[in-house]
């Protein structure tokens, strides 16, 4: 027996801090499964939703739920845009990817991880990102750190190139810091004060967003390696293979890339160049869970680690937790303790994810599905369209 896909809802979470692009898909059986555009904050939020609308339009509805492999490769091939594609394309290819495992799962009552072999593990360890949420001075980071580290937080991430915007949330640097004569000494400055307010047993881990320019990122990268940086990730713009190359050749520390590369394909000459040490698939751009499945194994091959990015919802950050605990080479998980900090932040499920964090790691559920739902009184007032 078959069931169709009957309708799709697409949500456009007007939020602070996070402006989630989620997807409702429900079948004729009243299943409903749930996926998520990994385009909650930058610019981009609108396309990825019509995307999903679009494809939900032409391939999704009055479809087999159960076709899910039949149904990707019918998007890949006759969208014309997921060929090579970019964020935004590839995100919204993802949601619906995502959602259609979703469904598959509660359908037979299994967590979406028993479809791709089982789970490797019961808990997974993670950093914390955003415990530098209303910070306004580098003093005031400091003292954050001190208490996310109080609170239980073994591992943190930090951006020592961005500057921190009066609602809590981030602003990248611009313009290759050039105009910035002493950007690379002060960050340096501020890991180093990092490091001594944390101590010595807490990981750390640089974000640098490609901010400097390649010599810049190399004399900051050799002038941080003695406080033991876990890895430094972005460190150039993605797709500049030379770029990375040159500068993984010229640091200790791990590089880690990926969050902006999308479906396998792109994988390719990244694990090619053998420069980076960590692979960070985000399951809600880079076509969605099989295909990250498969860009984890790929990174398997070549000995690299894989630590998934996600910067989502309850839904995106449950979904991250499901790949892994599946793969084999997984590192450990992004998570982000303290959107609640960001004034008019919007909790988009019924339980928090931060619910299930404990004794400094996440847990894994075993509800079918994601184990995520929506909270419906919440996202009534976030549809951007049915379809």
């Amino acid at each position: 027996m078959t069931t169709k896909i009957t309708s799709a809802t697409i949500y456009f979470v007007q939020g602070q801090g996070l402006k989630p692009v989620i997807v409702k898909l429900e079948t004729s059986d009243g299943i409903v499964g749930l996926g998520e555009a990994a385009i909650s904050y930058g610019c981009g939020g609108t396309a990825a939703a019509a995307m999903i609308r679009d494809l939900c339009e032409r391939f999704i509805i009055g479809s087999d739920s159960v076709n899910i492999n039949a149904l990707v490769s019918e998007m890949y091939d006759q969208s014309f845009w997921l060929k090579n594609p970019g964020g935004i394309a590839g995100a919204g290819l993802s949601a619906i990817e995502l959602a259609l495992w979703d469904i598959r799962a509660r359908e037979l009552g299994v967590p979406v991880y028993d479809l791709f072999g089982g789970r490797l593990r019961d808990c997974l360890s993670y950093y914390a990102n955003g415990w530098y949420f209303g910070a306004t001075s580098v003093a005031d980071l400091l003292k954050q750190a001190e208490a996310a580290v109080i609170d239980g937080h073994r591992a943190l991430k930090m951006y020592p190139l961005s500057r921190i915007q009066p609602n809590g949330t981030l602003r990248h640097p611009t313009n290759r810091s050039s105009d910035d004569c002493g950007a690379v000494s002060s960050a340096v400055d501020v890991v180093r004060r990092l490091r001594d307010a944390v101590g010595t047993d807490v990981q750390l881990m640089l974000d640098l967003s490609g901010g400097l320019s390649v010599g810049d990122t190399i004399r900051f990268c050799c002038q941080v390696e003695e406080f033991d940086i876990a890895f430094v990730e972005e460190v150039n713009d993605p797709g500049d293979l030379g770029a990375l190359r040159r500068i993984a050749d010229k640091t200790q520390i791990p590089v880690a890339a990926g969050e902006r590369q999308y479906m396998r394909y792109g994988y390719r000459d990244l694990l090619e160049s053998r420069a980076v040490s960590i692979l960070q698939p985000d399951i809600g751009n880079t076509g969605g869970f099989s295909e990250a499945h498969k860009i984890a194994a790929m990174g398997d091959t070549y000995g690299v680690k894989v630590q998934p990015h996600v910067c989502g919802s309850s839904v995106a950050a449950s979904i991250a937790t499901h790949l892994s605990a599946c793969i084999q080479n997984f590192y450990i998980q992004e998570h982000f303790p303290f959107w609640q900090r960001v004034p008019g932040y919007v909790e988009v499920a019924t339980e928090r994810f931060e619910d299930r964090v404990r004794d400094g790691v996440i847990s894994i559920t075993d509800m079918p599905g994601f184990g995520v739902s929506l909270n419906e009184a919440v996202m009534d007032t976030h549809i951007w369209a049915q379809v």
